[in-house]
């Protein structure tokens, strides 16, 4: 939940005066963009008092985050509030911490793929709302139990702390990103993938890891199906089976369709640590079906590449893939399984 420092509060306090000197006015704005009574919730006390009231309210509240984007679009035309509004969000909601980004794949938005514009139209689509007290517990089991089939990827050959995530999506199948295995284009995948290992159950219980399950590639080439970087980033890889493997695949949706503040959750492996998980009530920002893409603004790091997002019902509907750098900070972009599942689906 957004908090406010005691000079944002007063340059919030000084743009509203400054937007709406009637009272009427403001009564209007609330009314109509928050759906609220202003008396009811700031009373009926000098001007000065009820503005401050209506700020006090709406933090007290959770709804600080909501005013200022209603704020900043019922404001077009003045580019005090506006910038006022875009600084404080950005200051108190950066989306990943400094430090925390991950850097396999931290590139700059493609202009010919997502169409971007920091305004306050958009503003909204950037904040993720925080994991509640409203989220089901169901719904929680649901997504604890398929993390049986997400593994930590590291090889023989590489550092300890070059790693990735990835997810069984078929018996003895995994599926990651192309550049979990190698950045180079028209690599040897097979060899990298011989030199993986692939640990399921590598989560923490009363802060002790649990005995966990190492699995290797089949010998005999083990890449099934890949796509390069630039393209869908994602292998598919074949493991070598074994008589006491029993973890099960995830579900899947291959036509899934995720719009603008869909919830999205991502079990992963950030930085090699103990699974995670990163839930967003509203973590969809937007799609780009002809790509075959997704933005979402849920929070992932070094070792996350290769997670599976799910939707709210738990079902695989992306693969992880990279971050990007905006001009209002970080987001992340995943490929939607629905593109990739059109070209492994036969081979399943």
């Amino acid at each position: 939940m957004l908090d406010l420092r005691k000079e944002e509060r007063e340059m919030l306090f000084k743009a509203i005066v400054s937007a709406y000197p009637d009272p009427d006015d403001l009564k209007i704005f609330v009314d109509q963009k928050l759906g609220e009574n202003l008396a009811v919730i700031a009373g009926n006390n000098k001007y000065g008092t009820v503005i401050f009231n209506f700020i006090q309210w709406a933090i007290s509240k959770g709804r600080i985050e909501e005013v200022i984007l209603a704020l900043a679009k019922d404001t077009k035309h003045r580019t005090d509030i506006q910038q006022l509004c875009a600084r404080v969000l950005q200051d108190r909601l950066v989306l990943n911490p400094t430090g925390s980004l991950i850097d396999e794949l931290n590139l700059e938005l493609d202009p010919n793929t997502w169409e971007i514009d920091v305004s306050s139209e958009e503003l909204e689509l950037f904040l993720p709302k925080q994991l509640s007290f409203e989220a089901d517990v169901g719904k929680l089991q649901q997504g604890l139990e398929l993390a049986n089939a997400v593994c930590k990827i590291t090889f023989a050959n590489r550092p300890s702390s070059v790693s990735g995530t990835g997810i069984l999506i078929g018996p003895e199948l995994v599926l990651t990103n192309y550049h979990v295995l190698s950045c180079q284009v028209q690599a040897d995948l097979n060899t990298s993938a011989k030199a993986a290992q692939f640990e399921f159950g590598y989560v923490s219980y009363r802060g002790e890891s649990c005995r966990t399950q190492i699995m290797k590639a089949t010998d005999n080439e083990p890449i099934v199906a890949t796509s390069p970087i630039n393209e869908l980033d994602y292998a598919l890889i074949r493991l070598n089976p074994r008589e006491d493997f029993t973890v099960e695949p995830v579900p899947f949706n291959a036509t899934a369709q995720l719009s603008p503040h869909s919830p999205l959750n991502i079990l992963q492996h950030p930085e090699g640590a103990e699974m995670k998980v990163s839930l967003s009530n509203n973590g969809v920002v937007k799609t780009n079906d002809k790509r075959g893409l997704v933005l979402y603004v849920n929070r992932t790091k070094k070792g996350s590449s290769g997670s599976p997002c799910f939707d709210n019902d738990w079902t695989l509907v992306a693969l992880h893939h990279k971050e990007l750098s905006t001009s209002f900070g970080s987001i992340r972009e995943g490929i939607l399984f629905s593109a990739i599942y059109g070209q492994i689906s036969s081979m399943m």
